[in-house]
């Protein structure tokens, strides 16, 4: 593992030295206040100050998993290499024994004890646990399980798909008015709490021509009571250009003539 991850750092970052500044970099980018890479693999205990927490390993599992095809790899309980002559097995057993189990990584050194960041999903919601410095592989998993098993008895997934919510006024452009959007909002609440959700939407009176599709014209929020759960961008589906001389004055004629 350590001549893999050494290979490989070098093949993006030209040193191991030129990654780990690239690791420390993007752990502080994601607010992992107290990390501090000194190797790629952390398989080495004559380090001094290499270091997490886990918080910092359940945000670097949080950023992980939304490349979901890691999933496909994490999940697998036992393959085979070389032909089908070498077999390997997943050292986290959760994958097998553990419902909804997809992954995510395990780790053991004689500093850090046994330790797993562990992932699960049942009912689209994903939780990731973190154990650190447990005495055994056993001891390991089952508090994986015990805590896995509390976030699933306690919390929910609330999903607002996404939906169409009309059309907005277009003041100096080509069209009147533009279709308006937003995409799913989703966020995880206490259990029973989804259905006292509500959503508050915010739109201007109308928006200034040129309007560009996607851009943002307004926000859906979504409240329990007085408490923000987060918000979403309303977004115009389509362009609306901004309108000519020409045919502003067209449009003055149609209008006069009509009248």
């Amino acid at each position: 593992i350590g001549n893999a991850a050494v290979a490989l750092a070098e093949h993006i970052a030209g040193s191991e030295e030129a990654f780990v500044d690239k690791m420390n970099k993007r752990a502080s980018e994601l607010g992992m206040t107290k990390t501090h890479f000194e190797n790629t693999n952390g398989l080495d205990d004559t380090t001094k100050n290499h270091v997490t927490s886990a918080h910092d390993i359940a945000v670097m599992s949080r950023e992980l998993i939304k490349h979901r095809k890691i999933f496909d790899y994490s999940s697998i309980w036992m393959d085979t290499i070389r032909n089908g002559s070498f077999g390997l097995t997943n050292t986290n057993r959760l994958v097998r024994f553990y419902k909804g189990a997809t992954g995510l990584k395990t780790g053991s050194t004689s500093k850090a004890k046994f330790c797993i960041s562990a992932t699960a999903c049942r009912d689209g919601m994903d939780l990731i646990c973190v154990i650190m410095a447990a005495d055994t592989r056993d001891v390991r998993n089952e508090e994986a399980k015990k805590l896995l098993d509390w976030g699933f008895a306690n919390y929910e997934l609330f999903r607002a798909p996404a939906e169409s919510l009309g059309r907005i006024k277009v003041t100096g452009g080509t069209e009147d008015t533009a279709p308006i959007e937003r995409d799913e909002f989703s966020c995880v609440v206490g259990k029973g709490e989804a259905k006292r959700i509500e959503a508050r939407t915010e739109l201007p009176e109308s928006v200034a021509a040129p309007v560009k599709k996607g851009s943002g014209v307004g926000r859906v929020s979504f409240y329990i009571g007085d408490e923000k759960l987060g918000e979403i961008a309303v977004e115009s589906a389509c362009d609306v250009g901004k309108i000519g001389f020409w045919q502003f004055f067209g449009r003055v004629l149609r209008a006069f003539f009509v009248k």
